[in-house]
């Protein structure tokens, strides 16, 4: 099991068994202070991949924490692209590479574009410059990659918030670019191979958003759900699929409760809902400083959920919830000394991150 904190310009990440938490080693990776949080890209045969919210690309030994190596995308592509092209401030900070491993490549987004690297030292493969199909010279938020066998899905945000599927095939690759309806959309989810969803890339707003989650094809958006109305406080989840269905958490300060969507995929339309009241749950959305809910997870026949509150100076108090992905009831919940994050899962146990740090583990006998 491996997580990160950040402490101001290092990022610290931990390994821990995954049987009993025993610590098996720690390593501290540098980055700009004043670059944007760095990003997970996957742990894939072996290897960690991770942003250092700017330029570079770090590739770590998952079994002892060594650097494989290190690679700034930002030198390389200003070799021969001028500065203009690289980020919209013409400055390395604004680069902000996430990255997306798989076996084969690792697939890296910028403001300038798409990147493919070589897993095993780092160098650059291919670049994909997208600016020619944007309204401005560079791409200002990248908010995430999906990768499919033979597409790719690059979510921007910023003041033109754009959606682009590259098309991979023999020849020239074909880009298409989507308008999106969201100012900040998250990274997508792909449950089929020609439609993508996402919602909205924040945790908690003053007041709710008009559109919940958008559905789109290569041809454009298909569909928006709303979601319910409310007035005050929300606090938002990413989203989950099982393949058919997509599934976002919301919780609004009017109701004071936990509302959980499933939707169809291919057509936005809310197959259940499950309804969660919080008053006599010790947590409420209307403080911003403390509610936030877990991202989902699906795991077997279950939706994976969570929310909870964190005060400043303690780990918090949450609550996970496990429901059945076809019809919405609870199959089982348990309470957690720690606000969840994220839950991860292996054949045997769910692993429940907190916000402060932490992690607990969880089996079939304790849930």
């Amino acid at each position: 099991m491996i997580t990160a904190r950040r402490f101001g310009s290092e990022v610290q990440l931990h390994a821990e068994d995954a049987t009993d938490g025993t610590r098996r080693w720690s390593r501290w990776i540098v980055y700009p202070p004043d670059g944007r949080t760095p990003t997970f890209g996957g742990l894939v045969d072996g290897t960690v991949y991770v942003t250092d919210g700017g330029t570079d690309v770090v590739a770590v030994d998952a079994s002892d924490g060594t650097v494989r190596w290190r690679r700034s995308l930002y030198d390389r592509v200003a070799d021969s692209v001028p500065d203009k092209y690289l980020s919209v401030a013409g400055s390395p900070a604004e680069f902000a590479a996430r990255a997306l491993a798989t076996p084969e490549i690792v697939y890296v987004q910028s403001s300038y574009g798409v990147h493919g690297i070589a897993p095993r030292d780092g160098t650059e493969q291919w670049r994909l410059y997208l600016g020619a199909h944007h309204d401005a010279d560079a791409l200002e938020e990248p908010r995430g990659l999906a990768v499919t066998d033979r597409r790719i899905w690059a979510v921007y945000g910023g003041t033109v918030q754009s959606l682009f599927t590259i098309e991979l095939s023999d020849g020239q690759p074909e880009i298409e670019r989507v308008s999106s309806p969201l100012q900040f959309p998250s990274r997508p989810v792909v449950p089929g191979y020609r439609d993508a969803v996402f919602t909205h890339d924040i945790v908690w707003a003053s007041k709710p958003q008009e559109t919940l989650a958008v559905g789109t094809t290569d041809e454009g958006a298909e569909w928006e759900f709303p979601g319910h109305t409310g007035s005050g406080g929300v606090a938002y989840s990413s989203l989950a699929t099982d393949g058919e269905r997509v599934f976002v958490c919301v919780s609004h300060e009017q109701q004071d409760r936990l509302l959980v969507f499933a939707l169809h995929a291919s057509t936005g339309k809310l197959d259940w809902l499950f309804r969660e009241p919080l008053a006599d749950r010790d947590a409420s959305p209307s403080d911003s400083g403390e509610f936030r809910l877990c991202r989902p997870a699906v795991t077997g026949d279950c939706l994976v959920v969570g929310y909870g509150t964190l005060p400043e100076t303690a780990a918090g108090r949450g609550e996970i919830v496990a429901i059945s992905r076809t019809d919405g009831r609870v199959c089982w919940r348990t309470s957690l000394r720690l606000a969840p994050r994220s839950v991860s899962m292996t054949s045997a146990r769910l692993f429940v991150t907190g916000r402060q740090g932490g992690v607990v583990a969880l089996t079939e006998e304790t849930g």
